[in-house]
């Protein structure tokens, strides 16, 4: 870093990097080791009032850690201390210490050169720079005159393969220039990363961090930082009849190095086969280098046929629209879809998990109904794949919700990652049952691990609600909505609507709760939140959703009873809150660990009828 001139620089390489998260870093190098607090960086960098400033700085670190290629979860550089500030943990060396490699401690100047005079090493002659000069000059002309690809090589270990610990699949584009069949390129994508994803000490994004990029033309290099990895497999895919044709290509990231590359043309009923072969190309130059173990893989029980593979493939895609603006319509097809690859093929267990899951995820259904339906569904899918890792986190789930079993929950979860060890949903999952029994210390390592498979994903929004940085996780959820603008998940569970809430903004958490509404397929409803407020305040718009969720439910239309629970106690109405409370309970066979720990029932604690309800509640 050259403060003069304010520039970064990697390899001789200039890095863009914007003012403030420059001014950030040049802050944090002036004492490199210790904390620099957040009121510091206020004082220094925004000191208009009328700025703001966790949003900014937020948004800064995020971009200096990018620049450096960092990672929150696993920092090299930038640590970041919550309520606090943050501190630099990398090694510090300046220009003049390079040749003893000195790191600058405590007491280093804002130009990051040693204030200590004994550790600045002596002066050197002016001739000295001379000779570097005629040094360079030869082995330029070496290079020329024996080849630069051999000499590198040779001189410096250059040209051998680099190691790659961390990986991203891009989405596979699209050839067949018909949008109809992009179900096939999302479907391929998901299976590639899902078969990489089981090899043992290899990082793997996950699919939701990666979408983003479909379209993207940002250079390699730039994703790979935004991703926190070093590899980058990248492709295509081109369905003609009944044939299919993927091509791939593995490559170095941070220099667009290539590493391997291949085609492959198979029949289309062969497709799911073909990635597991494309997964298995890809990881041979990565094994060779790097601490990775080639994952000896599950032989699929059987091939589905044609007709089965496309149905399955247009229901995973229905599914993944969830919650985008398809109401209740979405889940229909998915079931549909499922049904039908299950009906063409009886042994397709990754249609039972899918049909399944699509069940549990159905907001129109009462669990004394749906979940004998998602278990026999389940239960199939196992018998016909034991050691699917998506079958046994689904298992897992329900025994947390619905059975309360908590011992067989954990050793569920525990199963999965045995599985898949690069699996986000997992850890996240797992996080949520620790944060649920108690365990915050385990949780927040299980949720950070879902942060780093899925850089994209919203995995400690708990963490920060539970310690009161509301507007880092606005933050956070804007800058995921820049990306994902029709995430209706984005605003419920731990989402906009209550962050917000929590945070004390309560025009915005309507506004959020009205968008909610439109994205599951309810537009009327959202338009009357809005209208609702305009009335009676947020009150009025909590009493309204409320109400219009208990409609709703009782036609059969949605199955939220905790929802309904919720808004009544945020309107201050206690006797509906505990009402729902009741029914959320009854619904759920008496099952809601961690009730008594719901943040936004704080004002029914004192209830002796809600105090009866969390105890019935974790006694199991």
């Amino acid at each position: 870093m050259d403060s003069k001139s304010g520039e970064l620089r990697k390899l001789g390489v200039r890095i863009k990097l914007q003012d403030q998260p420059f001014q950030v870093l040049q802050i944090l190098l002036e004492r490199p080791g210790d904390v620099v607090t957040r009121e510091e960086l206020r004082q220094r960098i925004w000191p208009s009032a009328f700025v703001d400033f966790d949003h900014g700085l937020y948004n800064a670190a995020k971009r200096l850690r990018e620049a450096l290629g960092d990672v929150a979860g696993t920092p090299r550089f930038i640590e970041t201390l919550p309520k606090r500030g943050y501190r630099f943990i990398g090694t510090v060396v300046s220009d003049d210490a390079l040749s003893s490699a000195t790191p600058i401690g405590d007491g280093s100047s804002s130009t990051g050169i040693s204030s200590n005079p004994a550790l600045r090493p002596a002066p050197k002659p002016r001739f000295r720079l001379v000779r570097v000069f005629a040094s360079v000059a030869v082995v330029a002309s070496v290079l020329i005159v024996l080849g630069a690809a051999s000499v590198r090589t040779r001189l410096f270990g250059w040209g051998r393969p680099p190691r790659i610990h961390s990986l991203a699949v891009l989405p596979l584009r699209n050839l067949s220039g018909d949008t109809s069949q992009e179900y096939l390129s999302y479907g391929m994508t998901e299976q590639l990363i899902t078969d990489l994803a089981q090899v043992s000490g290899l990082k793997v994004i996950s699919h939701t961090s990666v979408i983003q990029y479909e379209k993207s033309s940002k250079p390699l290099p730039q994703i790979a930082r935004e991703l926190g990895v070093d590899g980058i497999v990248e492709g295509t895919v081109q369905r003609s009849g009944n044939r299919v044709r993927i091509t791939a290509q593995l490559i170095y990231a941070p220099e667009e190095q290539h590493l391997w590359a291949a085609s492959y043309d198979r029949e289309f009923q062969d497709a799911l086969a073909l990635q597991s072969s494309v997964a298995a190309a890809i990881i041979e130059p990565i094994r060779a280098k790097a601490a990775v173990q080639t994952s000896q893989g599950r032989a699929r029980r059987s091939t589905p046929s044609p007709e089965a593979l496309e149905a399955y493939l247009k229901g995973n895609y229905a599914l993944e629209r969830m919650g985008a603006g398809d109401g209740i319509e979405g889940y229909e097809s998915a079931i549909m879809y499922f049904k039908q690859a299950i009906s063409e093929d009886p042994e397709f267990a990754a249609a039972y998990e899918r049909l399944a899951e699509t069940y549990d995820a159905n907001y129109a259904w009462r669990p004394n109904e749906i979940v004998p339906l998602i278990k026999a569904t389940l239960e199939k899918a196992l018998e016909l794949d034991p050691e699917s890792a998506d079958a046994h986190l689904l298992s897992a789930n329900l025994k947390l919700t619905f059975d309360c079993d908590l011992p067989g929950a954990e050793n569920e979860y525990k199963r999965v990652l045995g599985l898949n060890p690069n699996m986000a949903d997992a850890h996240d999952q797992f996080a949520y049952y620790l944060h649920q029994v108690g365990r915050d210390q385990e949780a927040g390592r299980e949720a950070q691990r879902a942060q780093e498979l899925d850089p994209e994903g919203q995995h400690t929004r708990w963490q920060l609600i539970a310690t009161g940085q509301y507007e880092q996780e606005i933050a956070e959820l804007h800058n995921h909505l820049e990306l994902h603008p029709n995430d209706g998940f984005a605003y419920i569970n731990d989402g906009l609507i209550d962050v917000y809430y929590f945070g004390g903004k309560y025009r915005e958490s309507a506004d959020a709760l009205q968008k909610a509404w439109t994205l599951f397929g309810f537009k009327d409803v959202g338009q009357g939140v809005g209208k609702a407020y305009a009335a009676a305040g947020y009150a009025g718009a909590m009493r309204y959703s409320a109400g219009q969720m208990a409609r709703l439910y009782g036609e059969h239309k949605v199955w939220q009873p905790d929802y309904i629970a919720h808004w009544y106690a945020r309107a201050g109405d206690k006797e509906q809150a505990i009402k729902w409370l009741k029914i959320e309970l009854a619904d759920n066979n008496n099952c809601r660990v961690g009730l008594d720990r719901e943040p936004d029932l704080v004002s029914l604690r004192t209830d002796p009828r809600f105090q009866e309800l969390a105890r019935r509640a974790t006694l199991h």
